[in-house]
């Protein structure tokens, strides 16, 4: 056997079978045309809860993370099903906890 199907073969069972592929949020709305006004006033119709262009805006910069029912409210407006719309997002420690 040659020294490259070998290669490959390791390549392969070593490789993750699921790529998901890394999209910024930003991305989905720019592809859907709208503005941030208009992804706050379609996520507040869908769900009935508001958010501001501010965080939305914070949200996509990494500025700030998103919650749960925001992510759900996206998969929603941008007709994804649920669990679509993933985040490694972790919440800095408070300087509270960081002083204790």
């Amino acid at each position: 056997m040659s020294n490259r199907g070998v290669a490959q073969r390791r390549y392969e069972a070593n490789r993750s079978k699921t790529a998901v592929p890394h999209v910024p949020i930003r991305a989905l709305r720019v592809v859907a045309g709208i503005t941030l006004d208009e992804l706050a006033r379609r996520i507040e119709e869908e769900t009935g809860h508001r958010y501001t262009r501010g965080a939305l805006s914070g949200i996509e910069g990494g500025h700030r993370g998103a919650s749960a029912e925001l992510l759900r409210a996206l998969e929603i407006v941008y007709g994804l099903a649920p669990g679509d719309i993933d985040t490694q997002y972790k919440p800095r420690k408070s300087t509270a906890s960081l002083a204790a």
